[in-house]
């Protein structure tokens, strides 16, 4: 525990200071980067490829419960690792981590390769572009299995209050995606292997990412060593298993209109979708970047009920109105940017541009819940409600892909969001937190 809850330390004032600093500064140099690297594509794909590409590509959206909820474990133990809350514990949950997603990426692996013997994507994926979908898609799927352990790395960094180390890594990708687009384009590949270039930038990112954090952090190797003989029989990964369940509910409730469009409507509107989500990309990243630097902050704090509650109310006031108007932004501009990128291919209705501003206004909200909530008992209430968000996401959204589109998936995401996130965030989490004991465990 730090000496006064009621003030933050001054490595953790740079951190919540200079990591969503880096990324508003160097937003327009990743946006850039991401929309040239998106202009390529849908040049290069046409409207309805574009779609599949995006949906293949996107990958790490819709299954980042790929990490079965550990990746948030190890975030909370590195916050552990030096200072007055030192846990013993710590680097033995990251080692035990690191070989649990090890497994996770070889299973990934192995399952995606029977899928392409018995060539069986277009009915995962609801359609086909042509003979190289089985292997283009096999080669990003495994690419998406290694990033899942490379992802430990920005955690470390933004648990031990690197966060601004971190969000440089993470902007590091879309470059090395753009990169890897140009050598795709110059190759004069197929259109559907444009789907393994931003999962490959992913990886790059993720992996410099992991070097520094070993590094800065002082594990080094010792991180993929076999756990201590105290650690053995300890249950390092508590509370995971819930944080897989939250991983599960909220892209599904969020991003599950992708697949319910490639299945249920046409490739046109899952290329609107598609990107419309680009855009909407933006914001998001400058806002889970600074939700992500609280997650330590919150750490720290959880035997100090009250300073974590008060916290907690200004900023969700503050995430709602930054994100409001980034909503306003995309309302307005989003279908002239969409045409803009497409060169005129796509065409985002204004009715799709505000939606996705909702959602990002229901995501701002819950973001600061999100990072607060990650004791076992405040994982599992996450859990139920994430999953909830789901069944409202799936039960609706197959009605509306299939009578409205694109708009109308991403309006039930917002009613989803809304209904199963912020409404029980603004009834509860006070409750939830003031329940704490008093020291905390």
């Amino acid at each position: 525990m730090i000496a006064n809850q009621g003030r933050l330390a001054p490595e953790e004032r740079r951190a919540l200071l200079l990591g969503p600093l880096y990324r508003i500064l160097g937003t327009p140099a990743v946006a850039l980067l991401g929309l040239a690297n998106t202009a390529i594509i849908v040049r290069e794909t046409g409207e309805a490829l574009f779609g599949l590409v995006s949906l293949v590509a996107t990958i790490t959206l819709v299954f980042p419960f790929a990490d079965l909820g550990i990746g948030a474990t190890v975030l909370s133990a590195s916050a552990m690792l030096a200072g007055g809350s030192r846990d013993q514990n710590a680097v033995d949950v990251i080692r035990r981590a690191y070989r649990v997603l090890f497994g996770v990426a070889g299973v990934l692996i192995v399952l995606a390769l029977c899928v392409m013997a018995f060539d069986g994507w277009r009915v995962l994926v609801g359609f086909a572009s042509g003979p190289d979908d089985r292997w283009a898609i096999t080669v990003a799927t495994c690419i998406f299995a290694l990033t899942i352990p490379a992802g430990l790395g920005a955690r470390i960094l933004v648990g031990i209050d690197r966060n601004p180390l971190a969000t440089l890594v993470l902007m590091s990708c879309p470059a090395f995606g753009l990169g890897l687009t140009v050598l795709l384009y110059v190759s004069d590949v197929s259109g559907i292997w444009y789907a393994t270039s931003a999962l490959g930038g992913l990886l790059i990112g993720q992996t410099l990412g992991t070097v520094v954090a070993l590094r800065v952090s002082g594990l080094g190797w010792s991180a993929f060593s076999r756990v201590s003989p105290s650690g053995i029989g300890t249950r390092l990964l508590a509370g995971s298993g819930w944080l897989f369940l939250v991983a599960v509910g909220l892209p599904i409730g969020s991003q599950a209109g992708r697949f319910l469009l490639a299945h249920l409507s046409t490739p046109a509107e899952l290329s609107r979708y598609a990107l419309m989500a680009q855009i909407y990309a933006i914001g998001w990243q400058i806002l889970s970047t600074a939700a992500l630097a609280y997650w330590p902050v919150f750490v720290k704090r959880r035997g100090a009920t009250d300073v974590t509650v008060r916290m907690w109310w200004r900023l969700t006031g503050a995430f709602g109105a930054v994100a409001a108007v980034g909503a306003l932004c995309m309302a307005l501009l989003g279908p002239w940017v969409a045409t803009l990128l497409s060169g005129g291919r796509i065409d985002v209705s204004a009715w799709l541009a505000l939606a996705f501003g909702a959602v990002l206004v229901g995501q701002a909200l819950h973001l600061p819940a999100m990072v607060l909530l990650t004791r076992p008992e405040e994982a599992r209430w996450q859990a139920w409600w994430a999953v909830t968000m789901a069944v409202i996401s799936i039960g609706l959204g197959c009605a509306a892909a299939m009578r409205f589109g694109a708009a109308g998936v991403a309006y039930v995401s917002v009613l989803a969001i809304f209904a199963a996130q912020v409404l029980p965030d603004l009834v509860w989490v006070p409750k939830l937190v003031r329940r704490r004991p008093p020291i905390a465990v």
